[in-house]
């Protein structure tokens, strides 16, 4: 066998294979064989029916079509090898050169190939914003009005009480042909003149203290001129009439902040603690939200000083995946997917080149530079580490999702694999965007842990007999 080989723009290699004269004949044998079996000749019982029969019946070509497709596939992992190219995926038969001799040319994906830029120059300060004594406040203030008595007033409507109201809005200068009612007559609450409950900004900032003086049935049309960047889209820019029916009015009674409210509201014993563990909450909310947003642009700037190639496969590959985690949360939504680009009014194609495929691109470019940084810088996970995000995990998935009906598809060896991998890769890349971290905060790297003995790999490997018993304990006793 003889190997070209030609790199393409696209990550993808040519491979031109030549064989040896007559190594297409025994295909053809086999190729008769096979039209004999899936053909009634007369006479003859499937796949019995002689070589010059079949060729008579069926003719040369037939033959040679089907003996090229077992020929390749024969003979394709053995190209593949030859080629010393590392396929991303199964390749495709470009075209036939030639029959006698056999000469295919072969396009073949190659892996996907990651060059790190310099990121130990990477620097990007860490800087969480603290929780402020103000947003504590304001947090204690939502959880009070969340749990305040409502009473029906006759009387007109005062600043924090509770308002009910029909809304609707008109264009006050609609364009020719245009629509004047820009929003639909629909009912609404509002607690007018707090950011408590609800924000005080739809449709407009300040919209409830319009109301202060109206009193239940009355009614009021109110002019605004929205701001260019302000409201929805269809509103910037225009003047819009509010017309206001007042339905009912209700003051709200808030219950004291005391000892008794932080046991009602917080399960603990003080508001002292109360305050404490809102304070706890919002640092962590912070945080994570901080964190979302550090960690991205820190890996989009890794991105960006690297080198990414990958074939057009592997960005397929990641596109599906995509669609199928939007799959799943419309169907959470009882919505399927052809629903949704009606609602949204988007052609497929259009949606998939728009939405889907830089979603995906972005989503492969970054799992590819974090699994290459966490080879380059050789971390490695602790069983223990491993064991402890693997119970993470399974409670993650129990909280979330019905066990029986996962048992129900795979096994527990499955299972427990399949957790084992996703608490492996969950903890694999918050260790890896950990040590970027420090990298970029100029820290020095330090481990108050032993230096695992074995790669990531092989732990979760090794520690999958464990996970399956742990699925099993956790099985409900009607399955064990």
């Amino acid at each position: 066998m003889k190997i070209e080989t030609t790199p393409r723009d696209d990550h993808q290699m040519t491979v031109v294979a030549e064989f040896e004269s007559g190594s297409l004949e025994k295909y053809k044998r086999q190729a008769a064989r096979k039209i004999s079996e899936n053909s009634k000749i007369h006479g003859f019982r499937p796949g019995k029916a002689p070589y010059d029969i079949v060729r008579r019946l069926y003719g040369d070509e037939a033959i040679e079509k089907q003996a090229v497709e077992l020929m390749v596939d024969d003979v394709y992992p053995e190209v593949v090898k030859e080629s010393k190219v590392d396929p991303a995926g199964p390749g495709s038969l470009e075209k036939i050169i030639s029959a006698e001799p056999p000469k295919f040319s072969f396009i073949i994906p190659m892996s996907p190939v990651v060059k790190l830029g310099d990121y130990r120059k990477l620097r990007k300060e860490y800087r969480p914003d603290p929780v402020t004594e103000d947003e504590v406040e304001s947090f204690l203030k939502r959880l009070q009005t969340s749990f305040a008595t409502a009473e029906p007033v006759e009387r007109p409507i005062e600043k924090g009480d509770l308002v009910y109201l029909r809304l609707k809005g008109t264009l006050t200068k609609p364009a020719e042909g245009e629509d004047a009612e820009v929003i639909k007559e629909a009912p609404m609450q509002t607690i007018v003149g707090e950011n408590t409950i609800q924000e005080d900004s739809w449709p407009y900032p300040g919209f409830s203290k319009e109301l202060i003086g109206l009193s239940a049935k009355e009614e009021k049309t109110i002019k605004h001129k929205f701001k260019k960047d302000e409201g929805s889209e269809d509103l910037q820019g225009k003047e819009v009439a509010l017309h206001v029916q007042i339905e009912s009015v209700k003051a709200l009674h808030l219950p004291e902040l005391d000892n008794e409210f932080a046991q009602t509201a917080g399960n603990v014993e003080s508001i002292d603690e109360l305050k404490k563990s809102i304070r706890e909450r919002l640092e962590a909310g912070k945080k994570e939200e901080y964190d979302r947003k550090y960690y991205d642009e820190l890996v989009d700037e890794l991105i960006g000083i690297s080198t990414i190639q990958y074939p057009p496969q592997v960005l397929e590959d990641e596109m599906e995946s995509v669609l199928h985690s939007l799959a799943d949360d419309l169907a959470a939504q009882k919505l399927d997917f052809d629903t949704y680009l009606k609602l949204i009014n988007k052609d497929r194609e259009i949606f998939l080149n728009e939405q889907i495929k830089p979603a995906a691109a972005k989503r492969l470019e970054r799992s590819l530079v974090l699994d290459q940084l966490s080879h380059e810088e050789k971390i490695e996970l602790p069983k223990e580490d491993l064991e402890n995000e693997f119970n993470k995990t399974l409670y993650d998935i129990q909280a979330t999702t019905d066990m029986r009906q996962l048992r129900r598809k795979m096994s527990n060896e499955r299972l427990a694999n399949a957790i084992a991998m996703q608490a492996a890769t969950r903890l694999m890349s918050k260790r890896t965007l950990e040590r970027l971290k420090a990298i970029a905060t100029g820290e020095e790297i330090k481990s108050e842990e032993k230096p695992a003995d074995k790669p990531a790999k092989k732990k979760a490997k090794k520690a999958d007999a464990e996970a399956e018993s742990k699925v099993e304990a956790n099985a409900p006793e009607t399955e064990k």
